[in-house]
């Protein structure tokens, strides 16, 4: 996926890195069971607010999940763009879910509605939405190189120099969203994203209206009670995030979520890590956090 170059002359030879060879899908094929041979061929239908008359895509490797769903790899089976596919699974069945579905979706839209007016170099890019039966999916920008939290896996701690810049284009893409009255509420490696040339973008700041147990680590005390925050929250995240990366662990690491949930709520602060330049920790005495 990353400078492959075709090594033969077919079209398994040349696909990128998670895509198989397929068959693309005609009009009188949609009906049909294509079974398991390839990945799957999408039509996408209207029926969400942000969704192209049609669009369709070819279904690729599985590259995250969490909180909001799955997220796959995809390719635009016209264009051969490449794109990240988030897919939120819907209720079906009985009268309840149907009701509970029409629900979930009026408040997806609400939420993926300002996506599409946000333009910036730090900012994942929003492409469109699409309704497919009982999936609602999500066509975003797509980052080559990961998340920052798979590169510290993957790599160990950064040295102070690339947390500098990965802070800089964090905070510059956070101006962005403040200046708008955006709050991100769940800033932490796992949504900041990275392309081939070290450059950084926001993810999920569409989807960031709840709390999650899993990112309790990175949170402002007034996040974890739930109760009014105003921007300044961003910024305590941004601090956890500083520490995520100096050190390759999540704060807290020693500690349980339920811990870590009642550290952060009596509004402790993860300890300065070992080893590192004092002006990183000016916020430990800062009034703003």
């Amino acid at each position: 996926m990353n400078g492959l170059e075709p090594q033969g002359d077919t079209l398994g030879d040349t696909l990128p890195q998670g895509f198989a060879p397929m068959k693309l899908m005609s009009d009188s094929d949609e009906g049909e069971d294509k079974g398991d041979d390839g990945p799957d061929v999408v039509t996408c239908r209207g029926g969400f607010e942000s969704s192209p008359d049609w669009k369709r895509w070819i279904k690729g490797a599985l590259i995250g999940a969490g909180s909001f769903g799955k997220v796959y790899l995809g390719m635009d089976a016209e264009n051969g763009l490449l794109m990240a596919v988030r897919q939120v699974e819907l209720p079906t069945g009985s009268a309840p879910n149907q009701e509970r579905k029409t629900s979930m979706l009026s408040a997806l839209e609400q939420e993926v509605k300002p996506l599409k007016n946000l333009q910036h170099p730090n900012i994942v890019r929003y492409l469109y939405s699409s309704l497919d039966d009982d999936v609602l999916n999500i066509f975003l920008e797509h980052m080559p190189g990961g998340s920052v939290a798979a590169l510290l896996r993957d790599y160990g701690a950064f040295e102070e120099t690339l947390v500098e810049n990965f802070v800089r284009q964090t905070l510059e893409g956070l101006h962005y969203l403040h200046e708008r009255d955006v709050i991100h509420r769940d800033i932490k490696g796992a949504n900041i994203l990275v392309d081939n040339n070290g450059n950084i973008k926001i993810s999920d700041f569409g989807m960031s209206r709840k709390v999650y147990e899993s990112s309790v680590f990175w949170m402002a005390p007034e996040v974890v009670k739930q109760i009014a925050h105003t921007l300044k929250a961003d910024i305590w995240s941004v601090g956890c995030l500083v520490v995520e990366m100096l050190t390759g662990e999540h704060p807290w690491a020693q500690l349980t979520q339920m811990q870590a949930f009642f550290k952060v709520k009596k509004h402790r602060l993860q300890a300065k890590p070992t080893n590192t330049s004092p002006h990183w920790f000016f916020f430990e005495t800062n009034d703003t956090l």
